[in-house]
């Protein structure tokens, strides 16, 4: 095979994996914005639970205040029973009592609520801290392999960078020069073997006279139809 035709083949394998650098590079920091967005989601969320929590013991406090305030009312409405003188304002008392009775039991409910809430809400909120120790581990670990994953990245494209630029000076300027505006226009692969008389580029026929003339002389030459560098890498035909 043309010595030519070797070092093409090899900086175009070099070019390949150099384009999938550049979209490995684009990728990692997508992919760490978004494990930031899913770690920054939890975040808020486990903080949001320990609010809530916070909210309803707050209103507990609230509420198992006001029951006290309404038992002492209770009890001294309970006493003024005793010091009525009239039943006019007996009966007014009773109704009184009644109202905070009522009162009462309203406000012994919302406590009984309230309780019950916040052991639902501490469950959770421990539940939540383990999910978020867990995730904070995992979050660390994985951002750390992004930041690795891009250093290595950078150093595997500056070797190729460097090997490319050696390599490209043992090519024939006209050759390269065709290689690289061929690679900017059609990506991939640009130098490609013929097999069965098929461009495997662009996967369409070439003429037979050059077919003959690939299989013969086994020399570099290019597509008529993608215009591609093509290659005959066959045993000979007879």
């Amino acid at each position: 095979m043309d010595e030519r035709l070797n070092i093409l083949l090899e900086l175009q394998s070099m070019d390949i994996r150099l384009d999938q650098i550049k979209i490995e590079k684009r990728q990692t920091p997508l992919d760490m914005k978004r494990l930031e967005e899913e770690f920054n989601v939890l975040k808020v969320t486990t903080e949001q639970d320990q609010i809530t929590l916070k909210e309803l013991k707050a209103e507990l406090r609230n509420t198992e205040r006001e029951l006290e305030e309404t038992e002492v009312k209770l009890k001294k409405s309970m006493l003024r029973l005793n010091e009525v003188k009239s039943n006019k304002e007996y009966q007014a008392i009773l109704k009184e009592i009644e109202e905070i009775k009522e009162i009462n039991a309203e406000q012994e409910e919302k406590v009984i609520k309230c309780m019950e809430d916040i052991e639902i809400q501490e469950k959770e909120c421990s539940e939540g801290s383990l999910r978020w120790e867990r995730n904070e581990k995992e979050y660390k670990i994985r951002k750390n392999e992004f930041i690795n994953k891009g250093k290595e990245l950078d150093q595997e494209e500056q070797t190729l960078n460097d090997k490319r630029s050696k390599l490209s000076d043992k090519v024939d300027k006209d050759l390269l020069n065709m290689y690289n505006r061929l690679r900017l226009n059609l990506k991939n692969e640009v130098v490609v073997q013929v097999r069965d008389g098929v461009c495997s580029g662009c996967h369409l026929g070439i003429p037979p006279q050059q077919y003959n003339d690939l299989i013969k002389t086994n020399s570099i030459q290019s597509c008529p139809n993608c215009n591609r560098i093509i290659y005959w890498g066959g045993a000979k035909e007879s």
